[in-house]
């Protein structure tokens, strides 16, 4: 007979999952504040677009290599590379790395860090729609109730005292481009997941997609000016941040629907403003961002919880 005690480890066991989704927000939290800390310390100017294409580059690329090295800790074997995984690799190369994080480093010139974070996680939402318009997923009466408290908790997230939203087509709606490009990464890693190891997927993508940045901030005359050892390492978090992340976040996207995984990225703009807090110094205490917390918090559960019906009674055999 299960007891209690039982029940509660299997519960702890079946939910870790939520806890390591919450872990990869965190990191991509981290990441708009960390890229505009590296502006500083690499002394990049927002109008010098293939150094900064460089920048993004190397990143990518050795957070490729790290991946891959995951993968080799994680199955005891290095991922490798095969005929059937060059398309989907490519593919994924150009949609996530290249796009997404073109327009992201180009955006992020201009808007604040939690700004970034901020619109970037609109992707979420697009990722549940898209899921839906496919057939990957049914749209359900909560998935539709989750995805407006969520969408609702990004934009009071963005209000300013006036209540007006700030929209620039070089700032703000690159980053909604990246969010796009986000929403179609999460459909690419679910379809190619089914038949590749999603570690080396993400992996060498990575590090083709890095590749291809740093070839066109090289041939369009882009340099980095190295801070020295202390600060260079923040280049090393990033390369690390994106690796652990991408890397724990395509396991997931195997395993579970699609909308019960990205939708835990609306928790992004709230460690996104935290950081731009402790990192950056940028104003988060306002009053929206408890209120889009909530809203936030309320749309994960809608999409996640699961209503358990008590199991019926048997009745006892006949002697």
């Amino acid at each position: 007979m299960v007891n209690k005690r039982d029940n509660w480890k299997a519960g702890i066991r079946d939910n870790l999952w939520m806890l390591v989704a919450i872990l990869c927000t965190l990191f991509w939290g981290s990441g708009a504040p960390t890229i505009k800390l590296g502006y500083q310390y690499f002394q990049l100017k927002s109008d010098d677009i293939f150094s900064i294409l460089l920048f993004a580059g190397l990143r990518f690329f050795g957070a490729g290599c790290m991946t891959l090295v995951i993968g080799r800790l994680i199955s005891g074997k290095w991922p490798r590379i095969y005929r059937r995984l060059i398309k989907p690799t490519i593919t994924m190369a150009m949609v996530q790395t290249v796009l997404q994080y073109f327009f992201f480093y180009l955006g992020l010139t201009i808007v604040s860090g939690a700004a970034g974070v901020l619109l970037s996680s609109t992707g979420t939402f697009f990722a549940v729609i898209i899921a839906v318009i496919v057939g990957l997923e049914i749209m359900t009466g909560r998935k539709f109730a989750g995805i407006i408290c969520g969408m609702a908790g990004v934009i009071v997230f963005n209000l300013s005292d006036n209540l007006e939203l700030t929209f620039r087509w070089n700032g703000e709606f690159f980053i909604l481009l990246t969010a796009i490009c986000y929403a179609l990464h999460n459909i690419l890693v679910k379809h190619y997941s089914k038949e590749h190891e999603p570690v080396a997927l993400t992996g060498f993508q990575f590090i083709l997609g890095g590749a291809i940045l740093c070839l066109i901030g090289i041939a369009g005359g882009g340099s980095l000016i190295w801070p020295g050892f202390g600060k260079s390492l923040i280049l090393v978090y990033l390369m690390f941040q994106v690796a652990v992340a991408y890397g724990l976040w395509s396991l997931l996207l195997k395993r579970y629907d699609t909308s019960k995984v990205v939708i835990f990225n609306a928790l992004t703009p709230i460690f996104g403003a935290i950081f731009s807090w402790l990192l950056l110094g940028d104003n988060i205490w306002r009053w929206n961002t408890l209120v889009a917390l909530i809203l936030i918090v309320l749309g994960i559960s809608l999409i996640n919880w699961k209503r358990k019906f008590p199991a019926p009674a048997v009745a006892n055999p006949r002697p």
